[in-house]
């Protein structure tokens, strides 16, 4: 708070017709003399010298700081992480709001913030080894890094006009990836993120997720719309499905055999390489945001802590709880030598890293 300099006058008239030899020294204050004893003059100096002395401390001396600040920790209760990868044993990397990137090199005992170039909040994150990664989020931002997230930097990729939200990305062998997202974005990385080309004409739906089955590259988004690509992403045709919900999960266990999740607990299963889908929806579930493959089965994760675990051909699914620590809500399921990481909120994400009991569903 600043304060303006206080002015302090000491003014005495003689009355009219006084006379008189001040004593020596005393100050003249218009053309009168006036005198002050020593202590009236000690009394008159104090308040300014104490005005001026406050002044000083206030403005110059700085007391010292006691005790010690608290660290921030890596994963904060504000935090709200929608991607993540396990690109190695023991390596967790995760992405989320407000730019933020986190990384474990041991299980989750000890988290580690990555600098980013970006405050937007970052969707997914896909690594194609514990050095080279990719993630990438609102408006369009694209991030690489190929020191382990040392370095993250942001790269540039084809935006639209309208909107740019990406929402997931895939990394592919031999450096290739592929994004989607907002306004039919469907990008294609090169060189491990460094270079971005569009594959298909923008158009106004939503692109929700990604997966490969072999050769073959598959594209699931609103309204029921799947797609897939037996060229690299060349051509692109669409796949008749028997429900008209939005999907946000799938994947494939081997070129036959895939399952994709979406809103309003949507299940389909395919066993013939996705020429044909069943319908094994589980209403109650709720909004189901992701589906990865469980060794010879399948599980898939939503709201509410939700998990839902099914059989080697898709047809009998159970629910169950993710962490069972919250009824947080989970935007993707990785695995990784038996351990499953859910993608959530901070506190979820914290709860999965501590110390964990033998058994139980994650």
């Amino acid at each position: 708070m600043t304060r303006t300099n206080d002015r302090y006058e000491y003014m005495h008239r003689l009355p009219a017709g006084t006379s008189g030899v001040a004593a020596a020294g005393a100050p003249m204050i218009g053309h009168a003399r006036m005198s002050f004893a020593p202590g009236r003059l000690a009394g008159a100096l104090v308040p300014p010298l104490v005005i001026i002395g406050l002044l000083y401390a206030g403005l110059f001396i700085k007391p010292a700081p006691s005790g010690q600040a608290v660290p921030t920790p890596a994963l904060e209760r504000r935090d709200a992480f929608f991607g993540l990868d396990l690109p190695a044993p023991g390596v967790i990397w995760a992405a989320g709001s407000r730019g933020k990137i986190v990384r474990s090199e041991d299980d989750g005992a000890r988290w580690v913030v990555q600098a980013t170039p970006t405050a937007e909040h970052l969707q997914d994150l896909a690594a194609w080894d514990a050095r080279r990664a990719v993630a990438v989020g609102n408006q369009g931002v694209v991030l690489r890094t190929v020191d382990g997230g040392a370095h993250w930097a942001a790269v540039q990729a084809p935006r639209s006009e309208v909107a740019n939200k990406l929402l997931r990305v895939l990394a592919l062998p031999g450096g290739r990836a592929l994004a989607v997202g907002e306004m039919g974005a469907l990008l294609a990385g090169e060189d491990y993120g460094r270079s971005w080309r569009r594959l298909v004409a923008e158009r106004d739906i939503g692109f929700n997720a990604v997966a490969r089955a072999g050769d073959t590259l598959w594209v699931a988004g609103e309204g029921g719309l799947l797609m897939r690509s037996d060229d690299g992403g060349a051509h692109w045709r669409e796949v008749a499905l028997p429900v008209a919900a939005s999907l946000t999960g799938i994947a494939f266990r081997d070129e036959r055999h895939g399952v994709a999740v979406g809103l309003d607990g949507t299940v389909l299963s395919t066993g013939d390489g996705g020429e044909r889908w069943i319908d094994r929806s589980l209403p109650s579930a709720g909004h189901l945001y992701d589906v990865a493959v469980d060794g010879d089965g399948w599980r898939a994760v939503g709201v509410r802590d939700v998990l839902v675990r099914g059989a080697a051909d898709g047809g009998r699914w159970r629910l169950e709880r993710a962490t069972g620590a919250s009824l947080a809500w989970h935007s993707k399921a990785v695995g990784r030598d038996g351990r499953w990481v859910y993608a959530g909120p901070g506190p979820s994400l914290a709860a999965q890293s501590a110390p964990r009991k033998r058994g139980g569903g994650a």
